[in-house]
């Protein structure tokens, strides 16, 4: 449910369906969350000529032992239902499916094109996070490669957030006809404060949900490998953890030089007053919304490769790119030596960014993509 936008997956979702509503009569079928926010509905019936939710449910035997844990979690056999039935009516030209766990929805009879939505590749994600877990785990990745193979076998059309992911399918499935539609940043929230507030040389940071895996992964890195050698040098140096949910793992870094916030309401203070953001990333996959939104407010960005992957920016020009705890250390303390070199680099980033990646023009993509598929003619692979 692309509400209350917590994360980057529901901040994706929320913001390119808001820009597309007047460009497409969008009704949004969601399944209910735990803990719904009571203001959800107005949210979301805002943006979309209809809204409906639907329970989730318990699947029957056969699904729970042979779906992957994701799909089992928004099973819903009321909206499998609706779903049937509103598609048999007619009135519809497009069914956009937004997760990979929603990929067996769609009635096989249908008489209509489907897009899949990959908001990132979810066999790479957990084939990275899992390398070393159990045989449950295994097991798990087991059936959601079944997953990924079956949504590829169904529908022809899939849209991805980076033409690297679009690249990895392709080579997996074959012809499958991809789109690409990156996530973006709103100009109106994340416009630069003028005047501009005064960036404390000696701190650093990082933004991003942190039940994440991927975040999780980076940044316990970071803290053990990367921040010893940055503070050798400049020994006054703080790091501010900003994001929801932090895992024990998280919690237990927080230290006299090391704040671990938890969510926050707004984190645009936290980036502008940093001197530099770190994306320590090792694991890819995902919306990578805070590069772009700290470039939008022009805070100057240290990343891994994986980390900045699919946003076409280029090392030394918009941001700087480093592998590797000691490079990754020299890098960081080099724009901290350097304040006038990394603001020239973050304000070369803002241009960027503000020309390719505000939610407008990615609304406009996506719009475009809709079309394309609608009015092709070709409801599957056939494979």
């Amino acid at each position: 449910m692309p509400w209350p936008l917590v994360n980057g997956g529901k901040i994706r979702t929320y913001n390119l369906l808001a820009r597309a509503a007047s460009q497409a009569e969008i009704h949004l079928r969601v399944i209910r969350e735990p803990g719904m926010a009571d203001d959800a509905v107005d949210a979301l019936s805002a943006i979309c000529a209809s809204v409906t939710f639907f329970d989730r449910a318990r699947p029957g035997p056969w699904a729970r032992w042979m779906q992957p844990k994701l799909e089992r979690w928004f099973h819903s056999t009321s909206l499998f239902a609706t779903l049937r039935s509103e598609l048999a009516g007619g009135g519809f030209q497009l069914v956009h499916l937004d997760e990979l766990l929603l990929a067996r929805l769609v009635p096989p009879n249908r008489k209509l094109p489907v897009i899949q939505h990959h908001h990132k590749l979810d066999t790479v994600l957990y084939d990275s996070l899992w390398s070393a877990a159990g045989p449950t785990r295994h097991f798990d990745l087991w059936k959601l490669r079944r997953l990924e193979k079956e949504s590829a076998r169904r529908y022809r059309h899939h849209l991805l957030c980076s033409a690297e992911d679009a690249d990895i399918l392709r080579e997996r499935y074959g012809a499958l006809d991809c789109g690409v539609v990156p996530s973006g940043y709103d100009p109106v929230a994340f416009s630069p404060t003028e005047p501009p507030p005064a960036r404390d040389p000696d701190r650093i940071v990082f933004v991003g949900s942190m039940n994440y895996g991927p975040n999780v992964d980076g940044v316990v890195r970071f803290v053990h490998e990367v921040l010893p050698a940055i503070r050798a040098r400049r020994p006054n140096v703080r790091f501010d953890i900003v994001g929801g949910e932090p895992v024990r793992a998280i919690l237990d870094l927080a230290s006299d030089h090391i704040t671990v916030t938890g969510r926050v309401p707004d984190v645009r203070p936290f980036l502008e007053r940093a001197s530099l953001m770190v994306v320590p990333l090792a694991i890819g996959g995902g919306t990578r919304l805070k590069i772009v939104e700290a470039l939008a407010l022009s805070t100057p960005v240290v990343s891994t490769t994986i980390g900045a992957e699919g946003l076409g920016l280029v090392d030394g020009e918009h941001l700087v790119l480093a592998d590797g705890a000691s490079p990754f250390a020299d890098a960081v303390a080099r724009q901290l030596a350097a304040p006038g070199a990394a603001a020239q680099l973050g304000a070369r980033g803002r241009t960027f960014v503000e020309g390719r990646y505000r939610w407008d023009l990615l609304a406009g993509d996506l719009v475009e993509y809709w079309e394309h598929v609608a009015f092709s003619g070709s409801l599957s692979p056939s494979r």
